[in-house]
């Protein structure tokens, strides 16, 4: 069925420094599943990583995706909270977890704890 006819649909990533924890432990961020026009606005963010653009623009543009497609996270130590995660992932985390958010890359069943 498409994504934009089930749009609160969710899925869980973990970043790659994560993947080597035990899954009962291991932190995975719940994000919404992106049609089309939410992975361009995400690539769009990722993509101004260059010299015209401030990296104030970059880190902003950055931190709205998160805060528009990032909706919780599992095995964390606190509560989420959306204005949490500037202050919790590095950029290049960011852009990694943005990345596979635009292409709805889900945790696979080996990943999850049952």
């Amino acid at each position: 069925m498409p994504i934009f006819l089930e749009p609160d649909q969710t899925f869980e990533v973990c970043l790659d420094a994560d993947k080597s924890k035990p899954i009962e432990t291991r932190l995975s961020f719940v994000c919404l599943s992106q049609s089309m026009r939410g992975q361009r606005s995400i690539l769009q963010a990722v993509d101004l990583l260059d010299e015209k653009h401030s990296i104030d623009e970059i880190f902003d543009a950055t931190v709205s995706e998160l805060k528009r497609v990032v909706v919780g996270w599992k095995n964390a130590d606190r509560s989420f909270a959306v204005d949490d995660l500037d202050n919790l992932l590095t950029y290049r985390e960011a852009r990694e977890l943005l990345i596979k958010v635009a292409y709805n890359q889900r945790m696979d069943t080996s990943e999850k704890k049952d």
